[in-house]
């Protein structure tokens, strides 16, 4: 082609003939049926739900073009078997290079540059193969050049990004803009996906199989959204280095029911990082072990560390010529020139209300399922940088894989079921860690819900200003409860507050805007285990208290919307097991211990002045409108004590916190903790009947909800055994 078509690039939409070609037309058409604004919202509506898959909170590095690109039922022939030959070439060549290394003493490749590559680790050069292929995992990046041919653009080798979004964004697309897919003539990911985790699970024979990434709270990573794609996509954990611990020359993984020997790895870390142990790499980043365990045969990774040696470009010239000599046939897919680049085909982008046209390249994806290499029929569009710097604000595309007229028929192994991880309790695959997060996460909710309810009581009673006896004491007790939450210090406790002093306090220190930072990191730390939707609700209603604040006094009833929010979600969109089950025992540990503080303080008068601190509990324990119903807004000791303490209807009561808290503990297989959660109960309930002397008692069973909280954290989170204290025998067997 000589003419500017040509030095432009093809334009994917157009055939040889600058008429739309027959596939792009339904597209094209419901895009101006649309309009451009409404077609601008749907595509910001899209790229808003990847903030959802990105865990610690992270904004997502790359954004979604809803627009996809086309691949013919013929092309895409054409190309997955010109991608398998070239992954089954890369596989052969990195099984040599670490095993036999024939093409070493062939002199096919100079040993130079294999054995002075980065990329090269010599800790796993092996006499045997390992357990799996060590490229099992690859993606090729390709450009269409102006007479419709493919070239290669990179191969991806070692740690490959994008899977997770190749295999989600047109879940999301159909979600956001159904009105561009056709009625029929795509090709489904589905069948492709079930057979990718299929394998993975027969492979795993019964054990874990994860995403292994790089990305943590502490130091997060520009993969750390398609590594949550990817497990969510493959129904697979998506764990952490820390999250591993070696036993026995094994990997397992820390779970709440111990330690889970771990199958298969999907890394998304950098095979140098992957064991510091031999590699000397960061130690945030690596797995101590990882690859004795892969050389002993009981881990297998995807892809082996050290797979990124073909990657590098002072080998590719060698690896081109080796097509013939190790395959026996010529390689279909030919290395891109820089003309071939300047010239890739152009495709539309979605550039606010504006279709721009832009060079598109495309990145597809295959496995190796232990007998041959299957290619998705699907994968991204990436604009291609190099070309236009603006185009770093463009998105991935979606790649279609139009159907042929002829019926296509994907044939694998019959399926394998999902093997059970839960040997003896309700979230036994669980990490810890994620298990801490939701614990924590729901002491954080309720913490800030009880300092919201101390300061809506407080603020306008002490800005009142009144000297009524019964006011004065209402004051005093809130502001020692206060003092005890640690909201203000303790000067001011103990000596005359009022609103604005507590106004200004709270604006000096900002003790709630630090309860709702520390609510916001642990929403998303644990947002793996968070649904979608109420991810997008809770992180919805965060961002609304936030913006209210720092006037932290009128903030005070949008913060109470956040955590009732927060519960209601919670109870009704997790299943009762797993997290749930932890995130409901924070909450109930902590409304508990803070209830009993409050009353220790409130019922701490005799009889014929305890009525300003009964009143003030029935407020604090938000059980008004029962009490009144009850018994006619009448306070006495005995109905006002039974609704707060013993009541197990009323969900604020102390015995409610302890029963919620056994039947957790009970699903859990803790039945000893559980049945200290039982005694408190009973305790609870038995101090209705004292009407006075009521501090030393509830500071006991607060100290004692505490020591059951330092219990399940040695039981679930550190893995710790009970601490043994020596009986006077044992002691005296030990002395000389």
């Amino acid at each position: 082609m000589q003419g500017p078509e040509a030095r432009l690039g093809r334009d994917e939409r157009l055939d040889p003939h600058g008429r739309f070609r027959d596939a792009w037309r339904p597209a094209m058409a419901a895009v101006r049926r649309l309009g451009p604004e409404q077609f601008a919202r749907r595509a910001t509506a899209l790229n808003r739900m990847t903030d959802l898959a990105g865990p610690f909170g992270d904004a997502p590095r790359s954004i979604y073009d809803p627009l996809p690109v086309l691949l013919t039922a013929g092309e895409f022939s054409e190309l997955e078997g010109a991608i398998r030959q070239r992954a089954r070439l890369l596989g052969w060549v990195l099984e040599d290079l670490y095993g036999p290394q024939s093409l070493l003493r062939l002199g096919r490749i100079p040993p130079a540059l294999v054995l002075g590559q980065r990329h090269f680790l010599r800790g796993l050069h092996t006499s045997a193969p390992l357990a799996a292929p060590r490229l099992a995992l690859y993606a090729a990046d390709l450009v269409r050049t102006p007479n419709g041919s493919f070239r290669l653009l990179r191969d991806h080798a070692g740690a490959i990004s994008g899977l997770g979004h190749a295999l989600s964004l047109r879940r999301l697309a159909a979600g956001t803009l159904p009105e561009i897919f056709p009625a029929g003539g795509l090709r489904s990911l589905r069948p492709a996906r079930e057979m990718l985790v299929d394998h993975l699970y027969r492979g795993a024979g019964g054990r874990l199989v994860a995403v292994l990434s790089a990305s943590t709270a502490s130091c997060p990573s520009p993969g750390a959204v398609d590594e949550a794609l990817l497990a969510r996509s493959l129904g697979l954990l998506r764990i952490e280095p820390n999250d591993l611990a070696t036993r026995r020359g094994a990997l397992h993984m820390k779970t709440l029911s111990g330690l889970l020997p771990i199958a298969t790895l999907i890394r998304g870390i950098s095979g140098i990082d992957l064991d510091p142990l031999e590699q000397g790499g960061r130690p945030a980043l690596g797995v101590p072990g990882a690859f004795g365990a892969l050389r002993a045969g009981v881990l297998v990774i995807w892809n082996a560390p050290g797979t990124a040696l073909v990657e590098a470009a002072e080998l590719l010239p060698f690896l081109d010529r080796l097509c013939e000599p190790l395959l026996g046939e010529s390689p279909l897919l030919l290395r891109a020139t820089e003309e071939d680049r300047a010239l890739a085909s152009r495709a539309p982008f979605a550039d606010g209300q504006v279709i721009a046209s832009a060079p598109i390249g495309f990145r597809l994806f295959a496995w190796n399922d232990g007998e041959q290499w299957r290619v998705l029929p699907g994968g991204l569009g990436l604009p291609l940088e190099a070309s236009r710097p603006e185009a770093s604000s463009l998105g991935f595309k979606d790649i279609w894989v139009l159907e042929s007229e002829e019926d296509s028929y994907i044939v694998g192994p019959p399926p394998v079921e999902p093997p059970d991880f839960a040997p003896f309790l309700a979230a036994a695959h669980l990490p810890s860690r994620l298990a801490d997060n939701l614990f924590w996460l729901g002491r954080s909710v309720e913490r800030l819900e009880a300092a919201c309810r101390l300061l809506m009581l407080a603020l306008p009673r002490l800005e009142s200003g009144t000297s009524l006896p019964r006011d004065i004491a209402e004051r005093t007790l809130l502001i020692h409860c206060l003092a005890r939450a640690g909201l203000v210090s303790a000067d001011i406790a103990g000596g005359t507050a009022s609103g604005r002093l507590l106004r200004q306090t709270l604006a000096g220190g900002r003790p709630i805007d630090g309860l709702v930072k520390e609510v916001g990191r642990l929403i998303d730390a644990s947002s793996e285990r968070l649904s979608p939707s109420m991810l997008a609700t809770v992180r919805f209603a965060l961002r609304q208290t936030a913006d209210s604040l720092p006037d932290e006094g009128t903030a005070l009833p949008m913060l109470l919307s956040f955590t009732a929010t927060f519960a209601g979600i919670a109870a009704e969109n997790m299943s009762r097991d797993g997290g749930w089950l932890f995130l409901e025992m924070g909450r109930r540990l902590e409304r508990g211990e803070s209830m009993t503080e409050s009353l220790a303080i409130l019922l701490d008068a005799p009889l014929d002045r305890l009525e300003p601190g009964m009143a003030l509990s029935i407020e604090l324990a938000d059980s008004v409108l029962s009490y009144d119903l009850r018994h006619a807004g009448i306070l006495s000791p005995g109905p006002v004590l039974s609704m707060v303490l013993a009541d197990l209807f009323n969900p604020r009561s102390l015995a409610f916190q302890c029963a919620a808290l056994r039947a957790c503990l009970e699903r859990l297989g803790a039945d000893d903790d559980a049945e200290t959660a039982h005694q408190l109960q009973r305790e609870v309930t038995n101090l209705v009947g004292v009407a006075s002397d009521l501090r030393e008692p509830l500071r006991e069973i607060a100290a004692k909800l505490r020591l059951l909280s330092d219990r399940m954290h040695r039981r679930f989170f550190a893995l710790l055994p009970e601490a043994h204290a020596l009986e006077e025998n044992e002691v005296r067997d030990l002395l000389p």
